[in-house]
């Protein structure tokens, strides 16, 4: 509940205005009450970020391929974060609080695993499309703020360009690992 009402600050007006202050204001409460569920500040970051990249989150359908999983999945992010004004700078700075560590692991990398993926490899997958999408959409919300104008059409589907080389790259390294045994 608290987490949600830090999205709510966020839509409003940024990082900027999620303050533990305006946090506690928003519910009627003392600041040092937050304080009771949350060790400091950016343990509640933590928070507000998993909720807002929660919707973004999901396993791949049955008989899915693995490509396919991963380019909605980077998708999903992109736009998740970019409905909040300073979403990806939030998302960066974050890491998924302790209780949820374990199941966000295997939400992303099981997919690739249960694909025959390497767990290097999976790990590296992993990390580099989640990276690229935080960076892509950084800079689109950068520029945004500074009055950019920027085509959404455009961006996405240039975003998808980086992601399907990604993929394709992975494919390729595979195949190799495949043949060389």
């Amino acid at each position: 509940m608290i987490a949600e009402g830090g999205l709510v600050l966020l839509a409003e007006g940024g990082l900027e205005n999620l303050s533990t202050r305006k946090l506690a204001d928003h519910f009627g409460i003392k600041s040092a009450s937050l304080y009771h569920h949350f060790r400091n500040k950016q343990e509640l970051l933590d928070h507000v970020a998993d909720v807002m990249i929660r919707p973004a989150l999901a396993r791949p359908q049955p008989g899915e391929r693995w490509e396919d999983w991963l380019m909605t999945l980077s998708l999903n992010l992109r736009r998740s974060v970019l409905a909040y004004p300073d979403g990806a700078l939030l998302y960066a700075g974050a890491s998924p609080p302790q209780e949820n560590y374990d199941e966000r692991l295997a939400l992303l990398f099981d997919p690739l695993l249960d694909a025959g993926l390497p767990h290097a490899i999976a790990r590296r997958v992993i990390l580099s499309v989640l990276r690229f999408t935080i960076g892509w959409t950084i800079d689109e919300q950068v520029a945004h703020n500074r009055g950019a104008d920027r085509n959404a059409d455009t961006s996405e589907a240039d975003f998808a360009f980086g992601v399907q080389t990604f993929i394709l790259g992975t494919e390729s390294l595979v195949e190799q690992i495949r043949v060389d045994g």
